[in-house]
């Protein structure tokens, strides 16, 4: 009887303690709290005309260049130009080059400040125009110098000298100076003219110029006048028309 009561008693304590265990180790579980809610953006439907186009065209327009003239010519560079008979500002004008146009450059003066132009009022014509005023464009290598016309008179200047005392019903001598220019040899014919008070008018006289420059006008002696107003011109008769005028006054201190 004892040889079975031993492993009766073994299996006897293996059940009570298999009664103490759990015969699975428990699973965790996952305790849901519900669904999360995600946050998703819908982008709101924006106005196409909101929308600032951006070109996409990054090139660059080439500029406009003008051609260059196949023959010489001068543009003026503000305003309208004056065309002259030659190359000086004592020549009459003759015509005129307006701003914004050209005309064909057919010579020059022998130290280049002046173009020989085609008159630009008529083309079969020539006249003067001053390279400070306009622009030449085109070749300009081998325009020849073209000789002016024949010499003139640029300026002239006078003087008075009044006497030391004046004395009104009394003579007064007054006397008279004067300078005159030319641009080349020349034979230059003037007057003495006086207006105001009295008037008076002196016989023409010469003088001779061999070559461009300044020359004395012989003194035409005293001049008498009573008190008044005056003035006194150097008339250039030829080669070309031109005076100088000075206005003077004869009074009693």
């Amino acid at each position: 009887m004892r040889a079975y009561r031993f492993p009766a008693l073994l299996l006897l304590a293996v059940l009570l303690l298999a009664c103490n265990f759990p015969l699975f180790a428990p699973v965790a579980t996952a305790t849901v709290l519900g669904p999360v809610a995600v946050a998703t953006e819908t982008p709101s439907a924006v106005p196409l005309a909101s929308f600032t186009p951006v070109s996409t065209n990054t090139s660059v327009p080439a500029p406009t260049i003008a051609p260059t003239p196949s023959v010489p010519v001068v543009t003026p560079n503000a305003v309208n130009v004056n065309c002259r008979v030659g190359p000086d500002v004592a020549y009459d004008s003759v015509s005129v080059l307006t701003f914004g146009s050209s005309t064909q450059v057919a010579g020059r003066s022998e130290d280049s400040s002046w173009w020989y132009v085609h008159d630009p009022a008529n083309p079969s014509r020539f006249c003067w125009i001053f390279s400070g005023v306009v622009t030449i464009s085109g070749p300009t290598a081998g325009i020849p110098v073209v000789a002016p016309p024949a010499a003139i008179v640029t300026s002239i200047s006078v003087g008075v000298q009044l006497p030391a005392t004046i004395a009104c019903g009394g003579p007064n001598p007054v006397t008279f100076s004067g300078r005159i220019t030319t641009n080349g040899a020349t034979t230059v014919e003037y007057q003495w003219e006086i207006s105001g008070d009295k008037t008076n008018t002196t016989s023409a006289e010469t003088l001779d110029f061999t070559e461009a420059g300044t020359q004395d006008v012989p003194n035409p002696g005293a001049y008498s006048v009573d008190c008044g107003k005056y003035a006194i011109a150097l008339h250039v008769i030829s080669p070309n028309d031109m005076s100088s005028k000075k206005n003077f006054k004869i009074a009693a201190p």
